[in-house]
């Protein structure tokens, strides 16, 4: 397959244009009118509809690049990218997942300049890293980043191309290279379950972006450390000495977009019924970075044809863990969130709150891996307190 980049701001979902580069494996027997994606062009008319589409709703929502509903044009066409119309921004405290898969990309992000990326000059998610990382040896090189002649598909997530909801990633669910498939299958046994892919993630609670972008560890932000516009930083540089202070950095942003956080939960609460059949559950509530959110908690649900197989809040009754679950050093079947589209779970249970690391949507879920055969739900009552 051909390489492709994504960026995503908190704007826009932004992808460069690069010459495309073909690996010998994929050119071999490839028809002159093969497009991508041909494998759900039933058919033959060179338009992937949502019909056709067999990913998950938001993976077809990453390749529609125009918002039109269907992959047509530059979206099937090997080697194509989107072009970069904007520059991308970002908005202090919210939690973002791509970046650009380009040369000087890499040059930001690489500080110390041994052309080579660790995870402390990395800012994003660590799903991502691990994808990327393809050898993983726990740093990523200007091979691995630049991605080129590789389908990795490394702008969706695990739990975007889970479309069953079963902890795992079959090989029809794939919509990315078959080479690249067998490399993320370590144990080879044709399935991608979440440890391959994503790791042994920790809960997302202690992040904090300010000090991951200040890699010299002097307490500010230099140009040199920021990784988005020079405007941008310049709008934050209130009293001109090239440096963010975290007071200019936090007061710059950290907060959803206008117009998107929800009323009627600052001082009170709404309640979320979250049922244990689906990955995640959107709460309709946007939050801000250092919001306190509160929950109250209530209800059970069965994590298996086993009766006996209960779970509340707090989790299973009989202690288990979940081989793929979101949180995987957590008791099953408990409550978890999310906020945005791209952080990692943050493990909730019976806590009655927790400080928001990050701005965005909140989510709620059941740490399981197989939704398939869960029942019941949990009601959640969630309220905003404002920031401590």
């Amino acid at each position: 397959m051909l390489s492709r980049t994504l960026v995503l701001c908190p704007a826009a979902l932004i992808v460069l244009a690069s010459s495309p580069v073909v690996t010998n494996v994929d050119a071999q027997g490839r028809g002159q009118n093969q497009i991508r994606f041909q494998s759900m062009d039933r058919n033959e008319d060179g338009i992937i509809t949502r019909d056709e589409w067999t990913g998950s709703d938001r993976s077809f929502e990453l390749q529609d690049w125009n918002n039109d509903g269907q992959l047509s044009g530059p979206e099937v066409r090997l080697g194509t990218r989107r072009t970069v119309t904007v520059e991308p921004d970002h908005t202090p405290g919210r939690y973002e997942r791509y970046l650009n898969w380009t040369r000087p990309g890499f040059a930001a992000l690489d500080h110390n300049r041994d052309n080579r990326i660790t995870a402390n000059e990395w800012h994003f998610d660590a799903e991502t890293f691990r994808r990327v990382d393809a050898n993983r040896d726990g740093h990523i090189d200007m091979t691995e980043f630049l991605g080129e002649g590789v389908d990795d598909v490394r702008e969706d997530s695990f739990d975007n191309l889970d479309v069953n909801n079963n902890g795992r990633v079959e090989r029809s669910e794939w919509y990315g290279g078959a080479a690249e498939f067998r490399r993320l299958d370590a144990n080879n046994d044709g399935v991608l379950s979440r440890y391959e892919v994503v790791g042994a993630q920790e809960s997302f609670d202690t992040y904090n972006e300010f000090t991951g972008l200040d890699y010299n560890r002097d307490g500010t932000i230099d140009r040199g450390e920021w990784h988005w516009s020079n405007v941008s930083f310049t709008q934050r540089d209130t009293n001109r000495d090239g440096r963010l202070s975290p007071e200019e950095f936090n007061a710059a942003g950290g907060s959803p977009e206008s117009g998107t956080r929800s009323q009627g939960t600052q001082g009170g609460a709404q309640t979320v019924r979250v049922n244990s059949q689906l990955r995640w559950t959107d709460t309709g509530i946007d939050v801000r970075a250092g919001d306190v959110i509160t929950f109250n908690a209530q209800g059970q649900i069965q994590m298996s044809d086993n009766a006996s197989d209960i779970a509340t809040p707090a989790g299973a009754n009989s202690g288990r863990k979940a081989p793929d679950a979101p949180i995987l050093n957590q008791v099953a079947g408990a409550l978890i969130a999310r906020i945005g589209e791209y952080s990692s779970p943050i493990f909730i249970g019976n806590r009655t709150s927790i400080t928001s690391p990050v701005s965005g949507r909140l989510y709620l879920s059941v740490n399981d891996d197989y939704l398939g055969d869960n029942r019941g739900e949990f009601t959640v009552a969630v309220g905003l307190q404002g920031r401590r």
